[in-house]
């Protein structure tokens, strides 16, 4: 149910969402201090990805509307790794590109967003869920119950690759 003040509607994306939907991608980058040819370089790459996961359900996004405008969106891929104690059934939730335009900011649509896909990947059976949370993103995580895994040591590791978008 939309908060007080909320105004938005919720539906899956489509392609017709594609402009969007980088557009939002990039601004959360932005948003995260990333600027500049690496970021500019990016933008065929991002657009490529979505064209390619979007239709087949790889890659799923949700938006919200307001005034037929999209203010906000939410990704979702959920994938499979080997099965573990902790996961017997090796499926998990991957939640990325959660924006929202500044200027409808805390009306309660990034918490909308979240607990739909949240009931999304619940109802698909999948009970494992990840998430890189900004600073800014962090207390909203928080307060749904998202903490940093205390007994997974999960690290991240970049192998060094200059070339992997030319800015010519």
């Amino acid at each position: 149910m939309p908060r007080r003040g909320d105004s938005s509607t919720l539906r899956p994306a489509t392609l017709e969402d594609l402009d969007v939907l980088v557009e939002l991608r990039v601004a959360l980058f932005e948003a995260m201090g990333q600027r500049g040819p690496l970021l500019d370089a990016a933008v065929p790459a991002i657009r490529a990805y979505i064209e390619d996961h979007l239709p087949s359900g790889a890659f799923r996004v949700w938006v919200a509307e307001r005034g037929g405008t999209v203010v906000a969106a939410i990704g979702l891929v959920i994938h499979s790794v080997p099965p573990s104690p902790h996961n017997p059934d090796g499926r998990e939730a991957y939640i990325m590109n959660l924006f929202t335009r500044p200027e409808v900011r805390r009306r309660g649509i990034a918490r909308r967003l979240m607990r739909h896909v949240l009931d999304v990947v619940q109802s698909e059976g999948t009970y494992k869920v990840r998430l890189y949370a900004t600073p800014d993103g962090r207390p909203l995580y928080e307060s749904l119950g998202f903490a940093v895994a205390t007994g997974e040591p999960e690290m991240q590791f970049t192998l060094p690759n200059e070339d992997r978008f030319t800015t010519e």
